[in-house]
C-alpha cells in the first residue's frame, strides 16, 4: 500500500508561483483529455502538449500519468474538504435538522462538481482504488464532524457517536452518489436532500 501510494506521489512539490502554474496546467490538461477522450488517450506526451509544457517539465513533477490522476483526486478532495469544513462550522450552532439539511445540500453540490474525480476516474485507473478509499473528505473532516456530533449530542439518541457518524456518512454519500449516477431517477435535488435529511435526523434522534 505504502509503495503504491509512493509511486503515485508527485516527484516534486512546486515552491514558486510559476512552478505551481505549470502543475496546474498539467492537471487541467489531463482532466480535460480524460473527460473528453478517456483515460487511455491521456498519454504523458499528449498531456504535456495540451498543457503547453515540455515533456521534461511534466516529468519533473510527475513520474507517470497515474501520478497525475492521483494528484487530480487529491486536489479535488482538498478543495471539497475546505468547502464542507466551512459549511459544517457555519452551521454548528443551528438546530440539528436545519444544519444537517444545509450540510447535505453542500455535499450534493461538491459530489456533483467533482463527480468525475470522485467516482469515474478511479474506475478507469485501477491503481487509484486504494488511494481513493484512503484520501476522502470524510477522513480529512473527521475531527470537524465529530465536534459537530458532540455539539448536538443532546439531540442525538444513538449512544455510540462513531457508529452514528459511520451510518449517517454512508447513508448520505451513498444515496447522493447513486442519485448522480442514475439519470433516470425522477426526483429533484431538493426532494433528494429532503428525504436524506429526514432519514438521517430520524436515525439520530428517534
Amino acid at each position: 500500500m505504502r509503495q503504491q501510494i509512493a509511486e503515485l506521489s508527485p516527484r516534486k512539490v512546486p515552491q514558486q508561483q510559476r512552478a505551481q502554474f505549470t502543475v496546474d496546467c498539467i492537471l487541467g490538461a489531463a482532466e480535460s483529455i480524460i473527460i473528453k477522450s478517456g483515460y487511455d488517450a491521456a498519454t504523458t506526451n499528449h498531456i504535456a502538449e495540451v498543457a503547453g509544457v515540455s515533456i521534461g517539465s511534466l516529468y519533473q513533477y510527475f513520474s507517470s500519468k497515474e501520478a497525475i490522476a492521483a494528484a487530480l483526486v487529491e486536489n479535488a478532495v482538498s478543495k471539497a474538504t475546505e468547502v464542507l469544513r466551512e459549511c459544517i462550522l457555519a452551521n454548528m450552532g443551528k438546530p440539528l435538522a436545519e444544519a444537517i439539511r444545509t450540510i447535505i445540500t453542500v455535499i450534493l453540490s461538491t459530489r456533483r462538481e467533482y463527480n468525475f474525480i470522485f467516482m469515474l476516474l478511479p474506475r478507469q485507473v485501477p491503481k487509484l482504488g486504494k488511494l481513493s478509499r484512503s484520501v476522502t473528505t470524510e477522513k480529512f473532516l473527521y475531527n470537524t464532524i465529530r465536534t459537530f456530533y458532540h455539539h448536538h449530542k443532546h439531540e442525538i439518541v444513538v449512544e455510540d457517536l462513531e457508529i452514528a457518524m459511520f451510518v449517517a456518512q454512508h447513508l448520505v454519500v451513498g444515496s447522493i452518489d447513486a442519485y448522480l449516477e442514475d439519470n433516470s431517477i425522477l426526483i429533484t435535488d431538493e426532494q433528494l436532500v429532503d428525504h436524506i435529511a429526514d432519514a438521517v435526523v430520524k436515525y439520530l434522534t428517534k
